[in-house]
Order: structure tokens, then C-alpha cells, then sequence
């Protein structure tokens, strides 16, 4: 039976040998099929044999520098000479940056993974360097940037449905959360996640704790419909867990993400991702003025209120939109009301009213 952990590498990142031990241990108690030790976050030398002894499933070897968003902070010379001997000390796979590939040689059956991370956009040659990485010996070609707008997670979807070698590519930060797991129904052979949701790895970056509880990534493919939620923030919502959950319990192949969408990036927003397409969006702060007026089918509800929780996808690729908020507050204010004195249900009408916010009651 498929697991959510079957293509996700999990990446453990610990200042000392006897904690990074326990934690590959420990991932592969909890079905990790694939790991990534992160030696740039060890304080000492690392020990391989310590390390690597009774390893559960493959081990990637990274040691990743400070200005591609690791810890490492030696001389680049002693950092090649440790990858080279990691290749041969019991690591199964060891990543290469883009810039450094060609100066270390394959050996034996180790493969390779090689990398480019760009910390501050996605650049606008991307698709240069990517021709350039796949002219390097690799068996995967990797790409982590820095999203900008929402837009950039397309950018790199596109990328990977394009991609003419096995590629990992994704958007670091919140902005760039949807990439990492829509990359699986693209054709990334894997995705990373952090073993430790306590442990910052990179920015955006899920841990394995959600992607076992939160995202049904284990039927995650082409065919997969796609739902979310917009709003900012929104990294704290709860609409993925019950929404996905429901997904699972009706057999139904969707996901539904959480999508940061800055104030004023809504139209461009919906216009990039309608090539995806996403079927629906649930809509919150600060976008549902914004949801109402780009709506071609607008409920009751949204007219009279000109606002908008809920966008579903029209045939025409346009949207119909409905304020499911302005029923279910009147709907929880009556079943509160005590009865009429004849015993009828209590009504609204006549009731005084006290309106409690900061900023957004009016």
C-alpha cells in the first residue's frame, strides 16, 4: 500500500552526532524511505560510521554553504575534500552544487544529486541554468528559489512538467509552500521535509509530521484536482486538515493547499494558477472584497454583502461565488436565541445588537 512518506526525502539537521543517530532511527521507525543529513549543521567533524550505522533506508549527504542557505562555514576546499569522502564513507547519495559538480567525480554506485539555490528571487535566466545543470553529470537536478509573488510557483511547475531529467524544483519561503508538494503531481521523483518541526531547514519547507497528518500525498498525481485556501496569513489555517481529511474519507483524488496571496496579488494570482487549473478557493482576509468583484456568478449573498469566503470553477474557467459566512452567522445567533413565549423559535427582529472587532465590523 502506498505511504505519504514514499516519495519524500526527510531531512535531519542536528548540531551533534548522538541526536542526528536517534533521529534517523527514529524516521525510519516512522517509515522514512529516503533521508538527508545535513553534516553543514554538525558542530564537529563529522563521524560516518556513528552516523550511518544501521541506517533504515538511503542517506543523501549534504553540506550546504552559508550562501545557499546552510550552516557551513569552513573553507571551500575542506568542504569538497568532506563530499569526496563522503562519497566513499557509506552515504548512498551526495549533493553537488551546480558550481562544484564538475569538479567532483561519480564513484561507485553513489549517485548525485546537483543543486543551484537562489536565497533573494527566481531568477530570470532559470530555465538557462537549468539547461546548463542538465548537461551535468547528475541523476537529479535540483532547484530551490525564493518566491517573489504567487506567481513563481507556476513558474517552477511549469519547469518541472517540461523537465528532461529527473528534477526536484520548488520555492522556498511561505509564498512558495503550494511548489513543494504540487512538484509530485508534475513528476518530481520526491519532495524534501523536515523530520523536526521545531528545526528550521529552509524556509517553507513542510515537516514529515504534516505530510503524514495533513496532505494525502501518497495518490498525489496528474490527475489530482487541486483546492486551497487564500489569504494573508495564512499558515495557521485549519481548512487543509479538515478539507483534505474529507478528501480521504469520500475516496476523492484532490488536495487542498494553503495559498499566501499578498494584499492587491489576487487577479494575478487566479490568472497565473488558472493553467493548473485550481477548481475551488476558500477566501479569507484580506481578499474577500477582492473574491466578490472577480466572481461572473455571485450568490445572494455576495451581492448583498460584496463579499466572498467561497470561489468555485466554472466550465468557462470563470468563477461563481458565494458568502457561505453571512447564513452561518445568523444560523448560529438563532440557535442561541431562547424560544418566544408562545414556544416558537426566537427570531432576530427587534433584538439589540452589540457588534465587538478591531477594524473590520463596520
Amino acid at each position: 500500500m502506498a505511504s505519504n512518506l514514499d516519495r519524500v526525502c526527510v531531512v535531519i539537521g542536528r548540531t551533534r552526532h548522538k541526536m542526528v543517530a536517534l533521529e534517523v532511527q527514529e524516521a525510519g521507525r516512522l517509515g522514512a524511505k529516503m533521508l538527508e543529513i545535513r553534516l553543514d549543521f554538525i558542530s564537529r567533524s563529522p563521524d560516518f560510521k556513528r552516523l550511518l550505522d544501521k541506517k533504515p533506508c538511503p542517506v543523501v549527504a549534504t553540506i550546504r554553504r552559508r550562501e545557499d542557505g546552510g550552516r557551513w562555514n569552513g573553507a571551500e576546499d575542506i568542504r569538497q575534500t568532506l563530499l569526496r569522502q563522503c562519497i566513499v564513507g557509506g552515504f548512498d547519495w551526495v549533493d553537488l552544487e551546480w558550481d562544484v559538480a564538475e569538479k567532483i567525480r561519480r564513484f561507485g554506485s553513489v549517485k548525485r544529486i546537483v543543486s543551484y539555490h537562489n536565497l533573494e528571487m527566481v531568477p530570470d535566466n532559470l530555465e538557462e541554468i537549468y539547461a546548463k545543470m542538465c548537461r551535468l553529470d547528475a541523476d537529479i537536478v535540483k532547484l530551490a528559489v525564493n518566491a517573489q509573488q504567487p506567481a513563481d510557483n507556476f513558474r517552477i511547475l511549469r519547469l518541472l512538467q517540461n523537465a528532461k531529467k529527473p528534477t526536484v524544483a520548488h520555492c522556498m519561503g511561505d509564498i512558495g509552500f503550494p511548489s513543494r508538494l504540487l512538484a509530485l503531481k508534475f513528476g518530481a521523483p520526491f519532495i524534501y521535509a523536515a523530520f523536526n518541526p521545531e528545526r528550521t531547514i529552509a524556509p517553507g519547507m513542510p515537516s514529515m509530521h504534516d505530510l503524514q497528518t495533513v496532505y494525502p500525498l501518497s495518490k498525489l498525481d496528474r490527475d489530482t484536482k487541486v483546492y486551497g485556501v487564500i489569504g494573508d496569513p495564512v499558515a495557521h489555517s485549519l481548512s487543509p486538515l479538515i478539507h483534505n481529511k474529507m478528501f480521504e474519507r469520500h475516496q476523492f483524488n484532490g488536495i487542498y493547499l494553503p495559498f499566501r496571496v499578498p494584499r492587491g496579488q489576487l487577479n494575478p494570482f487566479v490568472e497565473a494558477f488558472s493553467e493548473l487549473p485550481v477548481h475551488g478557493y476558500s477566501v479569507t482576509i484580506p481578499h474577500k472584497e477582492g473574491a466578490a468583484a472577480l466572481a461572473k456568478q455571485p450568490d445572494e449573498y455576495v451581492q448583498q454583502t460584496r463579499a466572498a469566503n467561497t470561489l468555485m470553477r466554472l466550465a468557462d474557467g470563470s468563477f461563481a461565488a458565494a458568502n457561505t459566512d453571512y447564513q452561518a452567522v445568523i444560523d448560529c445567533l438563532l440557535s442561541a436565541l431562547p424560544p418566544n413565549p408562545d414556544g416558537t423559535p426566537g427570531t432576530l427582529a427587534g433584538k439589540m445588537v452589540l457588534l465587538l472587532g478591531a477594524g473590520g465590523v463596520g
